[in-house]
């Protein structure tokens, strides 16, 4: 058995060594991750919007049928995942929309980025909520892994 084995434990060691250094190298030098994208010009936005509503689409499907399973483990807490997914993806879609309809001189710029923005009604109002996507995606990967955790067990 030991002749068609590639590496030796001693060689996977010696990988490990080299691959540790590396990875700590990386994160020590790390460049800005910027966290908002631009898709640039109409085009891109269309784009963008496409893989909104296909999402959406895809999660409604997935949705509908997964209404038959529900004593199983784990489907239960899917069904909140989609759910939060949906919401998610409706919230994001139009903010995207919104994001073309402000003016730009409601918001603070700082070395060319948004660093904040001036409400002045209840439409920036629900333009700035749109921003705080992350408080209904974050419970949904929560309920995500509750499912996997669910479909594990069983």
């Amino acid at each position: 058995m030991g002749r068609w084995c590639a590496y030796s434990w001693s060689g996977v060691k010696a990988g490990f060594s080299v691959l540790i250094p590396a990875l700590a190298l990386l994160l020590v030098d790390a460049g800005p991750a910027l966290a908002v994208q631009t898709h640039g010009g109409a085009e891109g936005l269309v784009a963008h919007q496409l893989g909104h509503l296909l999402l959406l689409a895809a999660c409604v499907i997935l949705l509908f049928h997964s209404r038959r399973l529900q004593a199983e483990a784990g489907w239960r807490h899917f069904r909140l995942f989609l759910f939060l997914l949906i919401a998610w993806n409706l919230l994001t879609f139009v903010g995207h929309q919104q994001d073309e309809v402000i003016p730009a001189a409601r918001f603070l710029w700082q070395d060319g980025r948004r660093v904040g923005m001036l409400l002045t009604g209840p439409i920036d109002f629900f333009y700035y909520l749109g921003r705080l996507d992350h408080l209904l995606l974050v419970p949904a990967f929560w309920f995500l892994w509750r499912a996997i955790e669910g479909w594990r067990r069983s």
